[in-house]
Order: C-alpha cells, then sequence, then structure tokens
C-alpha cells in the first residue's frame, strides 16, 4: 500500500469510527477534551485459521506496547476490558515492569483492578486534583 492509499484507508475507518461515536463524545474531540487512542486487536481470522500460537504469543509479547496502549486509555473500563482476557502470568509480568509489589497472592479479577488504578487510574486522577 502506497502512503497515500494507506492515508484514506485510515480516513475512511476514523469517519466511520466517529459516525458511531455519541454526539458528547465528538464534542469532546473536537474541543480537545477527549482522544482517540489506538488499541491493539486481535488479527482477523483468515480462510486458513487462526495464528497458531507461538512462543511470544499473547499480549504480553510487548509489555512496553501495554504500558503505552494503558496510557492512552480514557477510562479505567477500557483498562479492564484491554486487560480481563490476559493470562494472570502475563498480568504478573506486566505488575513487575511497572513495579508493582505485593501481587502474587492476587486474583486474577484483584489484579487487574491494581493494573488498571496504577496506570490508567493514576493518570485519571492525576488529570481531575490539576483541574481542582
Amino acid at each position: 500500500m502506497t502512503d497515500g492509499t494507506l492515508a484514506a484507508a485510515m480516513l475512511v475507518r476514523v469517519a466511520e469510527l466517529l459516525a458511531d461515536l455519541p454526539a458528547a463524545d465528538v464534542a469532546a474531540l473536537a474541543e480537545g477534551r477527549a482522544r482517540l487512542a489506538v488499541v491493539p486487536v486481535a488479527p482477523p481470522v483468515t480462510a486458513a485459521g487462526p495464528p497458531a500460537p507461538g512462543p511470544a504469543a499473547g499480549p504480553a509479547a510487548d509489555l512496553d506496547g501495554a504500558v503505552t496502549t494503558l496510557a492512552a486509555m480514557a477510562s479505567r473500563a477500557d483498562g479492564t476490558a484491554y486487560l480481563t482476557p490476559w493470562p494472570a502470568k502475563d498480568l504478573r509480568a506486566l505488575a513487575a515492569r511497572l513495579g508493582l509489589r505485593g501481587v502474587a497472592g492476587l486474583r486474577k479479577a484483584e489484579l487487574v483492578d491494581r493494573l488498571v488504578d496504577r496506570t490508567v487510574g493514576f493518570r485519571l486522577n492525576s488529570a481531575a486534583i490539576r483541574q481542582l
């Protein structure tokens, strides 16, 4: 794909996304009170079937990418939805990457909550405090 073709395809996808958003969200984007985030999704299943899992398969293959993705999220619910499908082993690896301690005995749901609080929640709380 050429750069022009890729840009045109992206504009079509963004237009489709904006068309599905509530008017209040579009207004918030236009006013700079909200932003769009790129959140990786599973690759589409082809006629040959899903990709074969490998040793680096799964969300934790790129912990730095996961941290960046979480940092771009606008709500705790988005962070929870992003992390919930992850296996507990990968969540613990992400917790270690973020420097969270005392997570070894946590259940998966508690671990997701702690990770969301440390990433998305921390940023949202900081933004709220700055606005006071």
